[in-house]
């Protein structure tokens, strides 16, 4: 069974500040943030003011971050501030994380900040036996990224370590997610993936090709 998260996430068809970016905000992951635009410091202001301050953030499909007209995924993560220092030119610091992830219902006028009626997006429910085989799936994954990681360690890109330690209730594939060098196309497919057993199988298969395309790079 997926582990979940131990925070609520919004109700359905709660309205809700949208922040579009160009990656795809897993659960559990840290996100530092600078907020500049104008809009987008309204919102924070807007943000501050709730007794826990989040919005959502969601992956760009197509166009810039910068000054709207993009288009937009229609999963996102709930980012939880934690943190915030504002700056004396009006630029805000913040430091956030991911909480649970939501399916957005409607997009709303971007007036001025984006926002959008959202609802919780919760994995589906498991089988006994599919709860059964999905430890068996975690540990033939932790495999694989470990495999990576040496991979990457021999070609002297990096020293770092695989750490799959169990931390709180966030599900193992998001945060090994977050280790392996995935690009925003997998991530989004891995956040978006309805339940615990193919989000693991759709990082499987993304470890497998960065995996491929390095021990192709090695043959140089």
């Amino acid at each position: 069974m997926a582990e979940p998260s131990g925070e609520a996430a919004a109700p359905s068809g709660t309205p809700l500040p949208m922040f579009p970016l160009g990656m795809a905000l897993l659960p559990g992951e840290i996100l530092p943030l600078q907020i500049f635009e104008p809009r987008y410091r309204e919102m924070l202001a807007a943000c501050l003011e709730a007794p826990e301050p989040s919005f959502g953030v969601v992956l760009i499909a197509r166009g810039r971050e910068l000054g709207g007209g993009d288009e937009r995924h229609m999963v996102a993560t709930e980012a939880t501030i934690v943190e915030h220092h504002i700056k004396e030119d009006g630029r805000a610091l913040l430091r956030c994380v991911g909480a649970e992830r939501l399916r957005v219902q409607e997009w709303l006028p971007d007036d001025p900040y984006p926002m959008a009626t959202v609802e919780p997006f919760p994995d589906e429910t498991v089988t006994a036996l599919e709860e059964a085989s999905l430890e068996s799936l975690y540990a033939e994954v932790a495999e694989d990224i470990r495999a990576l990681f040496e991979l990457v360690r021999m070609a002297g890109r990096t020293e770092a370590q695989f750490d799959d330690t169990v931390y709180g209730d966030v599900d193992r594939a998001y945060r090994w997610a977050g280790q392996v060098p995935l690009g925003q196309a997998d991530r989004y497919a891995i956040l978006a993936a309805p339940s615990a057993q193919e989000r693991i199988g759709v990082l499987a298969e993304a470890v497998e090709s960065v995996t491929a395309a390095i021990q192709f790079q090695l043959l140089d």
